[in-house]
C-alpha cells in the first residue's frame, strides 16, 4: 500500500488521522500525520518533511494530503513533488481518509490513489438541504 502523509496547519493533521483510525483501525500502518506549528521555521519544517518522507517511503511513492492549496503546508510540500514518487492532494477531509481504508490491499498507482481519494473527498461535500430535496423529489 502506498503510504499517505497528512500535512496541515496546527493540529488538524493529527486530529484527522486519529478520527480516521477510530473509524478504521487498519489505517494505522499506512498513514501518518505531520502538524505544522503556526510559528515553525520553514527550513526546519522542510527538513522535518524530508525526514518523514524518507521514513514513509516503501518504493511505491508517497501521497501527501494537505489542508489547502496555496497554504503553508502545500507550499512546503511542493518542492518534493515528483512524478510517480510524491504526489500532493489539497483539501484533505475525513471522507478521503475513510476511503483510504477501503482502498487498502488494492494494487494501484500513486496517481490512481490520488484520483480516488480526491473523488471521495469531493463527493462528500454537500449542501444537506439540496441533497435531501433532490432525494425527496426522486422518491415522489
Amino acid at each position: 500500500m502506498i503510504p499517505v502523509l497528512i500535512l496541515t496547519h496546527g493540529n488538524l493533521a493529527s486530529e484527522l488521522l486519529q478520527a480516521a483510525q477510530t473509524i478504521d483501525p487498519s489505517l494505522s500502518g499506512h498513514a501518518a500525520s505531520m502538524s505544522l506549528p503556526w510559528d515553525i521555521d520553514s527550513d526546519e519544517a522542510s527538513r522535518s518533511l524530508k525526514k518523514q518522507l524518507r521514513e514513509l517511503d516503501q518504493g511505491e511513492g508517497t501521497l501527501i494530503l494537505t489542508d489547502m492549496f496555496g497554504g503553508t503546508a502545500t507550499n512546503l510540500a511542493l518542492p518534493f513533488l515528483e512524478p510517480e514518487k510524491v504526489e500532493i492532494v489539497t483539501g484533505v477531509n475525513l471522507p478521503m481518509l475513510v476511503k483510504l481504508g477501503s482502498l487498502q490491499g488494492r494494487t494501484m498507482s500513486l496517481e490512481e490513489l490520488a484520483t480516488g481519494l480526491t473523488a471521495a473527498g469531493q463527493k462528500s461535500i454537500r449542501v444537506a438541504s439540496e441533497f435531501l430535496h433532490a432525494r425527496a423529489s426522486n422518491a415522489g
